[in-house]
């Protein structure tokens, strides 16, 4: 769809209002409302002079702030009727973010989505046109999260802190005999058990019906209390991602809109099963999926394919910090909770970092790769970015992955995990920045070193400010009675 297309559009579904969305560099989603009259074709070939860029966190200081906003005209959808209140008809527009004060068009080199597109463009150096992503989504839905004593009091630890999360599906609520779900027994419960069964429904008919975003499936994971899977069938890069902001923003929506509280935190439940984001991925030349090798014998996967599980390996500390990119991540990546912790690859094994899936053999079409230390609070633009480059660094230098692992991860001891090369992820944000700091080589051509030095700073302040603030458990452990 073009400028003139996207118009007829607007005029055509009578919309009322257009919705600018953006993200910022961490994903957070921002968005500017405008009349759709006052939309015309000069807002879509020279941009809309609307963007203060000094008031979103990492972007501009206040004395160079302006910059443009260029509506995606192919990127318009009509937005659930949950996105307003008033009955009116609204639609929206993904943007890209242009430097202000320019004589040439400058795409702006801390637009999320600008860096997936420049990564998406070194697929040509290697005779590849395109890689298709699906990612697997998981969040919770509970009833609701109380704070104690206040939200300002539980970050800042003033006159003690705590909080509690309320759900008809939780073992501890009082009176829910018919819906409470024990720890780790939440994977596809049925009706009373999974009570949102009809929510996440009606989010994937809006998926569909209104972002053209096709699921796979919908399902209840492990955990008790309202952990959710959604999983989208797969698509083009930059598609994906823009499909990946619409899902966390509907189910963001439609729980407020039922006085529920969705997260995306990975591990808001201690002693139980974590958020992810399972990523999967392949690589294509038109309609060959170059990972895919019948003649291979173990895993049917390609040399070239071999190669990309390699440079992920290689680069797997660094990406932690794009990939898992809050101090919560880390809660999630420890053993015992079908997380992965260990640096290695196998077919089918989910105790690995990456799996290929091997339902069946034989099957070009759906041949690939599943990286699976992900998780949902990462800003998906910079996670295919990033994945991709490390992968194609592994192709460029030639990576080999080793033999794939085939036992139970987990049980390993330490002296077969030396034995078999198996390294370890960071255990704390502070780890996984530090190793972005020492390895970002493989991202810097198109991440750019102010990117990632902007990143890392922000990404450190914030790992401070939590690694000092006592939680309710430590001082519940730890203080003298």
């Amino acid at each position: 769809m073009d400028a003139d297309a996207a118009l007829k559009k607007i005029q055509a579904e009578n919309i009322t209002f257009v919705n600018l969305w953006f993200v910022d560099i961490f994903g957070e989603l921002h968005r500017l409302g405008m009349p759709s009259y006052a939309i015309d074709k000069n807002s879509f070939e020279n941009g809309l002079e609307k963007l203060d860029a000094s008031s979103i966190v990492g972007f501009k200081s206040v004395n160079k702030s302006d910059m443009i906003l260029k509506p995606d005209p192919n990127s318009f959808r009509i937005l659930p009727s949950d996105y307003d209140q008033g009955n009116r008809k609204n639609a929206v527009f993904y943007c890209d973010l242009y430097e202000g004060n320019s004589v040439d068009e400058i795409r702006y080199n801390r637009d999320s989505r600008g860096i997936a597109q420049k990564a998406s463009k070194k697929l040509k150096e290697f005779g590849l046109t395109h890689t298709n992503w699906g990612p697997e989504i998981e969040f919770f839905v509970f009833d609701t999260i109380n704070v104690y004593p206040s939200p300002y009091g539980a970050t800042q630890s003033y006159g003690g802190s705590g909080y509690s999360i309320e759900s008809k599906e939780s073992p501890w609520a009082k009176g829910n005999v018919s819906t409470a779900i024990n720890l780790k027994e939440g994977y596809y419960p049925a009706q009373p058990k999974d009570t949102l069964e009809t929510f996440r429904k009606d989010i994937c008919e809006d998926l569909y019906n209104h972002f053209g975003i096709k699921i796979e499936a919908e399902h209840h994971e492990v955990a008790t209390s309202g952990q959710c899977e959604i999983n989208l069938v797969y698509d083009e890069m930059i598609k994906m991602a823009d499909s990946v902001v619409a899902v966390k923003n509907i189910v963001k929506v439609k729980a407020k809109r039922k006085n529920k509280v969705a997260t995306f935190m990975p591990k808001p439940i201690f002693g139980d099963n974590a958020s992810a984001m399972h990523t999967h991925q392949s690589l294509w030349n038109d309609k060959i999926n170059v990972m895919f090798d019948p003649n291979d014998e173990v895993a049917q996967l390609s040399q070239l394919g071999r190669y990309y599980v390699g440079g992920i390996l290689e680069h797997a500390s660094a990406l932690c910090a794009i990939t898992n990119p809050t101090t919560n991540s880390y809660k999630r990546l420890v053993p015992g909770f079908e997380a992965p912790v260990n640096v290695c690859w196998g077919m089918g094994n989910r105790s690995a970092a990456i799996r290929v899936p091997m339902y069946y053999r034989n099957q070009e079409k759906s041949k690939r790769i599943e990286y699976r230390v992900p998780d949902p609070t990462a800003n998906i633009y910079l996670l295919e970015a990033a994945l991709l480059l490390a992968g194609l660094d592994g192709i460029k230098n030639k990576i080999d992955p080793g033999d794939p692992v085939e036992e139970n991860v987990y049980k390993l001891s330490a002296e077969k995990k030396r034995e078999y090369k198996i390294g370890s992820l960071p255990v704390s944000l502070k780890g996984a920045l530090n190793s972005l700091q020492s390895d970002s080589g493989f991202l810097e051509e198109i991440f750019t070193k102010d990117f990632l030095d902007i990143y890392c700073e922000l990404k450190n302040k914030e790992y401070t400010a939590f690694a000092q603030t006592p939680t309710a458990w430590e001082v519940s452990m730890y203080a003298d009675a």
